[in-house]
């Protein structure tokens, strides 16, 4: 059974592990501090950073998902930029039509619940079940697809209808274990950053990034592991 206890231990005792989480959180500071206190033309002007970032977290979330899942001897990769920024890309590519096609079914079938069912706890219930069907058929794409970076992968039809459902299941139990191991990073150090300089201090904030890439890595062992067991 997947295990957080042993995403969290494998991450975080993997090699040059926090200077890694340390200089990936460096472009993400910039967009959050950017987000938080530039101007929405400052914003519109680093769009060019927002999309590097971007494409350097997904890369690495994917090549950490590859390397749990193909038995490397490390969680985390290289800080090849360049290789990162590509996984990125091809990852996009790879899961773009994905995403789209199944966020536009998703919309859907719950803008059709919504218009037949009277406002409820029920029609609440069946859109966020809807949702969770078709968020696992990406999930389970994207999981084909990091073993190999092979996009025809993320259409493997064969794994997506056998597995998506467990996988669904599995990754619903990842979240609150998610927020857990990320809650033990986040809030003894928190509250000293709140002592000596608050909630939003530039130094807080990027203590939170740096927490986000090691969260990154976290999901990307743990969905590794559901690879192991379902597909």
């Amino acid at each position: 059974m997947a295990s957080i206890k042993e995403a969290f231990t494998e991450v975080f005792q993997d090699d040059n592990s926090f200077v890694k989480s340390l200089i990936l959180a460096i472009p993400l500071y910039f967009c959050v501090n950017a987000y938080i206190n530039g101007s929405k033309e400052e914003m519109a002007g680093l769009w060019w950073l927002y999309i590097v970032t971007y494409l350097l977290l997904f890369g690495f979330f994917i090549k950490c998902t590859a390397n749990v899942r193909n038995t490397e001897s490390h969680v985390m990769p290289s800080l090849n930029l360049f290789e990162l920024i590509w996984n990125g890309f091809k990852g996009t590519l790879a899961l773009g039509p994905s995403i789209a096609i199944n966020s536009y079914i998703a919309y859907f079938l719950c803008d059709l619940a919504a218009k037949h069912l009277p406002a409820s706890v029920v029609l609440t219930a069946f859109q966020t079940v809807i949702k969770c069907i078709f968020a696992s058929i990406v999930l389970t794409g994207y999981m084909c697809f990091s073993r190999k970076f092979k996009i025809s992968d993320a259409y493997n039809l064969k794994a997506i209808s056998k597995s998506s459902a467990d996988i669904m299941i599995a990754a619903l139990f990842m979240i609150p274990q998610l927020l857990l191991a990320a809650s033990l990073l986040l809030l003894p150090i928190c509250y000293l950053l709140w002592l000596f300089w608050g909630t939003w201090h530039p130094i807080s904030i990027f203590y939170y990034c740096i927490v986000f890439v090691y969260t990154l890595a976290m999901a990307a062992h743990y969905l590794a592991q559901i690879d192991f067991e379902t597909i």
